[in-house]
């Protein structure tokens, strides 16, 4: 029994390390954006869920933004003007 145990919790470590890799961004221009739904969609037509519709408090229609996102389920957003500079700074 306690090998079995072992072994679900490694697949279970292991699956969400793959789930982590999976994650892929994207950025866009938003079109509308519903913080109580928690649904984002950019000008391109691309519609994000998030489970924590918070995460979208203060941005607007026509702003610049980046999504961290597995399929249609967002995960983060950000600003990606920000996000190039501080990769910039080596």
């Amino acid at each position: 029994m306690r090998n079995l145990i072992l072994a679900a919790a490694s697949v279970a470590f292991l699956a969400s390390g793959a789930a982590a890799i999976a994650a892929e961004q994207t950025e866009g221009t938003v079109s509308s954006v519903n913080a109580s739904t928690g649904t984002l969609t950019l000008q391109d037509g691309q519609t994000f869920n998030f489970a924590n519709g918070k995460q979208l408090l203060g941005i607007l229609p026509g702003q610049s933004v980046g999504v961290a996102h597995q399929g249609t389920e967002g995960l983060g957003a950000f600003n990606p003007s920000r996000a190039r500079a501080d990769n910039s700074n080596g």
